[in-house]
């Protein structure tokens, strides 16, 4: 095959595709309507299998500001973590503030000297 009537094959296979259920049409305007309508029964399975499905807006979000490279600033990618993040961070600082509260209300408000231990040293 040339690369024109390879061109044009293509060209009625796309259009095919685009036709949806009305595929056998531009197969047969094909220079080869034979080898077309393989192609058109292929196209027509491939089709069927498979079902148009709609992104969800935060994936188009993220993947817009990934592909133009915006910069997410820190407290978009706070708000983005998921929930059992926040929650695991939550207890973490109210652990830590209720330890700190235990030190001060149990008497250990003078800082503990550290003992200075013997090091061996080279000759």
């Amino acid at each position: 095959m040339s690369s024109q009537s390879d061109t044009k094959a293509q060209d009625a296979l796309a259009a095919g595709a685009k036709a949806g259920d009305d595929i056998k049409r531009p197969a047969a305007q094909s220079m080869f309507p034979a080898e077309a309508e393989e192609f058109a029964d292929l196209i027509g399975t491939l089709a069927s299998a498979f079902a148009p499905v709609e992104p969800s807006v935060t994936f188009a979000d993220e993947l817009r500001a990934d592909l133009l490279g915006e910069p997410q600033g820190m407290l978009e990618r706070l708000r983005k973590m998921p929930a059992r993040v926040h929650i695991a961070a939550a207890l973490a600082l109210i652990a830590g503030c209720l330890l700190f509260v235990m030190r001060r209300l149990f008497g250990s408000d003078a800082p503990q000297d550290i003992q200075e231990e013997a090091v061996a040293t080279p000759l």
